[in-house]
């Protein structure tokens, strides 16, 4: 990584970071940003009152901007980044993630020959350390549809932000990121930058690594079911399902993602011998839409089909 700045005074990329009690894979973040060649960048770690010895490994780096204290929660943390930041292109590095070698490269290639483009977008990974501690591939993203972002993608799919890369400008012209979601703060600001027509460039590349773990907040395995992540999947499907100035297609994928958030609790809810809750939930759900149970049965079958190979489309 080449320190300093470009001809027009600025970094060519600001990779952010939030931060908080990650001692042990943090730094390992930190060398995946240093390992990119033949870019500048500058690296902003926003950290909200780590007190694991976290900010005893960021000293280790003189390089970084370490912002302190603390903040109300992760995207409040990403946003007073943002509010400092001197790239051209933004992007998001989570502590337990890594960038992948020639990322940055690769994104600035795409953007370069696309002028037009708001941002890029290359291909993620998802690691998991076995008993052994090695790191091994459990599932590739690279469906260059997935890249320029449908809204599939955005409700019932995945968002891959963080292999996602903005033009600095872009955030200008459709905000920031909304604090007031703790866990979905990243699909409420690219169902915004969507609906705003951001244009998204494909990278052939693997750019970025998620590390599936317990104390992920992106990759989250069984924690969807959770009370926190239904409320905020809830609230940002009913906002868009009702929205009457939404796109269609939009309005018509809200629906399906509401049904298919509110079955799924309640099925978690009956596996785990709570039927008042399931009960609560389906009559939640048909307060906002009577056809829910529908839905959410076509999009079951659909996925049952699909294991057993009979169709590759989602149903909804």
């Amino acid at each position: 990584m080449k320190q300093g700045t470009t001809q027009a005074g600025a970094p060519t990329f600001t990779i952010v970071t939030p931060c908080l009690n990650r001692v042990s894979l943090v730094a390992e973040a930190v060398e995946s940003v240093l390992a990119q060649r033949d870019v500048t960048v500058e690296h902003i770690v926003a950290d909200g009152g780590s007190t694991d010895g976290t900010l005893e490994v960021l000293a280790r780096y003189p390089h970084l901007r370490v912002l302190t204290g603390p903040d109300s929660g992760l995207y409040d943390g990403i946003n007073r980044a943002l509010a400092i930041a001197r790239g051209r292109i933004i992007g998001h590095l989570n502590t337990d993630d890594t960038l992948l070698p020639g990322a940055l490269a690769a994104v600035e290639r795409a953007l370069a020959a696309n002028p037009e483009a708001d941002a890029a977008c290359g291909g993620a990974v998802v690691m998991e350390a076995g008993r052994d501690g090695v790191l091994r591939e459990l599932r590739r993203y690279d469906d260059p549809a997935m890249k320029r972002l449908r809204p599939l993608d955005l409700c019932r799919g995945v968002p891959m932000i963080n292999a996602r890369f903005f033009r600095r400008e872009f955030y200008d012209r459709v905000g920031v990121y909304d604090p007031s979601y703790r866990y979905a703060g990243d699909r409420e600001f690219l169902l915004r930058a969507w609906t705003a027509g951001m244009r998204t460039v494909p990278v052939a590349e693997p750019v970025y690594a998620y590390r599936q773990h317990a104390g992920s907040l992106t990759i989250v395995g069984g924690m969807r079911h959770t009370v926190p992540w239904l409320d905020e999947h809830l609230r940002l499907a009913r906002r868009w399902m009702q929205d009457p100035d939404a796109p269609p297609a939009l309005r018509h994928e809200a629906r399906a993602w509401h049904a298919l958030e509110v079955g799924r609790a309640a099925v978690h809810a009956l596996a785990a011998r709570q039927p008042a809750d399931a009960v609560t939930l389906a009559r939640g759900g048909a307060a906002t839409d009577p056809l829910w149970p529908g839905r959410f049965l076509t999009q079951s079958i659909g996925y049952c089909l699909r294991r057993i190979g009979w169709t590759k489309d989602w149903a909804g």
